[in-house]
């Protein structure tokens, strides 16, 4: 006999993205609920900690990247400087949360449909820089520049909308099938696909695909339907 599909449950999982554009990955770890209010609403919630990291190389600078400057001397010299890459480290917590409605459309299938809130908070902490000549050095003859570490962080809060809709299958007593859409106002629109295995008591494994604009991974998570 196969369970009833339920939008009762609580999960914790991780996801790795892969950033297009960055060649990086990003590490997420995920707690989400949902608590089915009747037979047609539902409320749901989630927290996601990421962190991200990504060396940004600086070209290098020499003589020729400056042309000529007339207002030194001929014999002046200009140094190559060869500057080390920035990291840049990102993270970022997002608390969202918002309302659902869903309708079995048989014993076997389901379509719900999301509306929410996303503030998220990110922190941005850039290893810096700066260029020291020593005491009585000319910038434009001879001498050693010096580079200091100067590491600068800053912090970014933004509140967007998200919406989502998708189908559940139950395909047998200890499979569920899942798949969807959502959309990240300003952020990003994403479609995932999952595959949830009942374990037994209520708990399970759900692991998941997702691919969107942005943005694409894997995530697996640990499930308690209650």
């Amino acid at each position: 006999m196969l369970p009833d599909i339920t939008y009762k449950g609580v999960w914790a999982g991780y996801t790795r993205t892969d950033l297009d554009g960055t060649g990086e990955d990003a590490n997420s770890l995920s707690w989400r609920t949902t608590y089915q209010l009747s037979d047609r609403i539902h409320l749901w919630g989630s927290i996601d900690r990421t962190t991200f990291e990504d060396p940004v190389t600086l070209p290098e600078f020499g003589p020729s990247d400056f042309g000529d400057v007339p207002f030194l001397p001929p014999t002046s010299k200009i140094l190559l400087l060869d500057l080390p890459a920035l990291d840049v480290s990102v993270r970022s917590v997002t608390v969202a949360g918002g309302a659902g409605v869903h309708h079995d459309l048989t014993d076997r299938l389901s379509v719900h449909a999301r509306l929410g809130f996303v503030p998220a908070n990110k922190e941005i902490e850039t290893s810096g820089f700066e260029l020291r000549f020593p005491l009585g050095g000319d910038p434009f003859g001879d001498g050693e520049v010096l580079l200091l570490e100067n590491a600068e962080r800053t912090d970014e809060t933004s509140t967007d909308l998200v919406m989502s809709a998708g189908l559940r299958f139950n395909a047998t007593e200890r499979v569920e099938l899942f798949g969807g859409l959502s959309h990240v106002d300003g952020e990003d629109t994403a479609a995932h696909a999952d595959i949830e295995f009942r374990l037994g008591s209520g708990w399970g494994i759900q692991l998941a695909g997702v691919t969107g604009e942005n943005s694409q991974g894997p995530s697996a998570s640990v499930i308690w339907r209650f």
